[in-house]
């Protein structure tokens, strides 16, 4: 959930600025797939958005406990490291974040299948 809602904020931040007819030309999207390892051992899932995207410094922090980009108020810094932690440390997965200013995130989770 964390994930997705983060996804949501950086579609609405992408808005900004944006008449109606540009966001109706480049629509925001939020687009989720799913599959299995070629082993069938652990699934993956990206969580891809066409948001504004994240500079590669703040892709080298955006896990750590308190780390927040948003406003005063907006953001505790708990999401990211929350979600990281269910994934890597609860599951034994994975959580890797691939982004581009501008043209938006992808986060990529692997789970092994017990």
């Amino acid at each position: 959930m964390n994930l997705l809602a983060n996804a949501i904020d950086a579609l609405e931040e992408s808005n900004y600025g944006w008449s109606f007819n540009d966001i109706k030309v480049n629509p925001n999207q939020i687009t989720i797939h799913t599959a299995l390892t070629e082993d069938n051992n652990h699934v993956l899932i990206w969580i891809q958005d066409n948001g504004v995207g994240v500079s590669a410094d703040v892709q080298q922090k955006m896990f750590d406990h308190l780390f927040t980009t948003k406003p005063m108020g907006k953001g505790t810094g708990l999401g990211l490291s929350i979600a990281y932690q269910a994934i890597a440390q609860k599951h034994q997965g994975s959580l890797e974040v691939n982004s581009v200013l501008e043209k938006g995130s992808e986060f990529i989770i692997t789970i092994p299948l017990y």
